[in-house]
């Protein structure tokens, strides 16, 4: 059974929209059951994988380049940490977004944060807690969310 997290939003405003995550699992009959998860937005039930989506580079880079992001952001990693708990963000970006190398290139359209800045950051948070930090895009999301549970 896959666990979602009641504040995803397509939980709370059309969830079995044909374009939604909820869609998509539908249409794969996919069992799942909504409720607060204490970390991530998607996890197989008795599973030690939980997802943690992120909209697009610029919510990421929010995440972990500012200060009172940052330190909810980390303590969610904390947590999941000390849990036992292996934390993968995908991020959903534009095909041009592959790897943890490819965010060097980015440029931010909203703030002063340099690609090569966020890349660090998030090569400093794998290294320093293991999560993963994967990307997709947004059409690909639910996909990609099975295949990492699987």
């Amino acid at each position: 059974m896959l666990l979602v997290d009641s504040r995803e939003k397509w939980t709370q405003t059309r969830p079995h929209d044909y374009n939604s995550i909820g869609g998509f699992l539908d249409r794969k009959g996919v069992p799942y059951r909504v409720e607060k998860l204490d970390v991530g937005d998607y996890m197989m039930e008795g599973g030690t994988v939980t997802i943690d989506t992120k909209q697009d580079l610029e919510e990421l880079s929010r995440n972990l380049m500012n200060r009172a992001d940052h330190a909810r952001f980390l303590k969610e990693v904390r947590r999941a940490n000390t849990s036992g708990i292996h934390l993968v963000v995908l991020c959903r970006h534009g095909g041009k977004i592959k790897s943890i190398r490819d965010v060097a290139n980015w440029k931010s359209k909203y703030s002063p944060v340099t690609g090569r800045a966020l890349m660090d950051e998030i090569y400093r948070v794998h290294i320093s807690y293991g999560v993963d930090f994967l990307f997709c895009t947004k059409q690909g999301t639910a996909k990609k969310i099975l295949e990492i549970l699987a």
